[in-house]
């Protein structure tokens, strides 16, 4: 707003018996010109004593929603933990957590019935459930968690994995899969692939997605360290995958552990044998064999496609981002035969899967809070390449060229 404008401003409120703060003239053009439009309208006798104080409540109204906004800009979160539904965020918000959520900080433009960030007293630590311009995040770390289905060749359900990868394994082209040949093993094909088993000819950005490594490997360190929960039911279903064919699946029958393991992204939820096979063959060829297929989930090469974009403008530090996955459910039944409905997710490993994330991710908050100042403030650099599919943080990304299957797997 010009001055020559608030000076005009000022002066017709004057003339008709209104107070305008001289600070409400530094504040946007919208605002001040709807204040204008009311001030014109020039009421008369009682008329102008409401409109006085009506005017003068919404002033002060909109001072103190300016400067809220000010302050929120000045939050520096040193770690934000983003939950991606309501379950997974009860043990933080619980009042047993070691982390107390005192403080809310409303977010316009946040999801309906999300738009609040629960933040600690100090402001060191923020929970949101799946930014924003109002906090400084240049050296935020990052940590996005989740329940997921779990590969049973690689560990069971409460287990943990940290990723190295994100794979979005659904950007493909989908057949019927009762009308494919019985080579493909599913009806999905990569775009431009020549074959089932081909790196796509038309890719779009958000395939795949490389994290640090050495952050991975730090988190890992402190969270194996965990005393993971377990349930009765979980151990009940995982006897059931005992005496797999030459004993495949002899990891879906141990105890929860933490461990590393890649995540596959899809917006459907999969389910089955022979899908799971295929999407596992689609992670090696993208990755150029190097994605150890562990976990699934719908949300995390979303935020990461968000995230690299605020990374791009300098709002976010991409090295800075751990992904974490907890094993609520197999990613297929134990037995090869077909599903019956409605189908029963939880067979007691939701309980100890949401509770290992929380328990897992509070042992890496805590190392790094505890290590701020020494170690993650400056952060740790990666010694691998971070970024998409086309190298666009810089560097040359280990994946992306016409990779087969038979080169993934030698």
């Amino acid at each position: 707003m010009s001055q020559d404008a608030a000076t005009h401003l000022a002066n017709i409120a004057k003339a008709n018996g209104i107070a305008i703060p001289s600070t409400l003239r530094k504040e946007t053009e919208v605002d001040s010109f709807a204040l204008f439009q009311k001030v014109l309208q020039r009421p008369s006798g009682p008329e102008l004593l409401a409109n006085t104080e009506r005017l003068s409540v919404l002033a002060k109204d909109f001072l103190r929603q300016q400067q809220a906004i000010k302050r929120q800009k000045r939050e520096e979160q040193m770690i934000n933990i983003a939950v991606v539904f309501y379950e997974e965020s009860r043990n933080w918000l619980d009042p047993s957590s070691a982390l107390q959520f005192s403080r809310k900080i409303r977010v316009p433009g946040l999801a309906r019935g999300y738009e609040d960030i629960h933040v600690t007293e100090d402001g060191g630590v923020a929970l949101l459930v799946v930014g924003t311009a109002f906090f400084d995040l240049t050296k935020s770390y990052f940590i996005l968690t989740g329940i997921a289905g779990v590969n049973p060749k690689r560990t069971t359900i409460g287990s943990v994995a940290f990723a190295k990868f994100a794979v979005q394994v659904d950007l493909q082209l989908e057949f019927d899969a009762r009308e494919v040949p019985s080579e493909w093993g599913s009806g999905y094909v990569p775009m431009g692939a020549d074959k089932p088993d081909q790196f796509p000819g038309v890719v779009h950005g958000s395939e795949v997605f490389e994290l640090n490594s050495a952050l991975r490997d730090y988190a890992l360190s402190v969270a194996k360290g965990v005393n993971l929960q377990d349930s009765p039911v979980a151990a009940e279903h995982r006897a059931l995958w005992k005496n797999s064919p030459e004993g495949i699946f002899d990891a879906a029958t141990q105890k929860p552990i933490v461990l590393e393991g890649d995540v596959l992204s899809s917006n459907t939820f999969w389910h089955g044998h022979r899908i799971s096979e295929a999407m596992e063959k689609v992670a090696k060829v993208y990755t150029a064999g190097q994605a150890e297929y562990t976990m699934t989930a719908q949300e995390d090469n979303a935020l990461l496609a968000g995230l690299l974009g605020a990374a791009l403008q300098g709002k976010v530090d991409f090295s800075r981002i751990l992904l974490i996955r907890s094993a609520s459910n197999f990613d297929r039944g134990h037995e090869d035969k077909p599903h019956k409905l409605p189908f029963v997710m939880d067979k007691g490993g939701l309980g100890p899967s949401t509770r290992n994330l929380y328990l897992t991710a509070l042992k890496v908050i805590e190392g790094i809070l505890k290590e701020w100042s020494t170690r993650f403030e400056a952060g740790i650099a990666p010694q691998n390449y971070i970024g998409d599919i086309f190298g666009s943080l810089g560097g040359k990304p280990g994946f992306g060229d016409k990779y087969d299957i038979d080169q993934c797997f030698g």
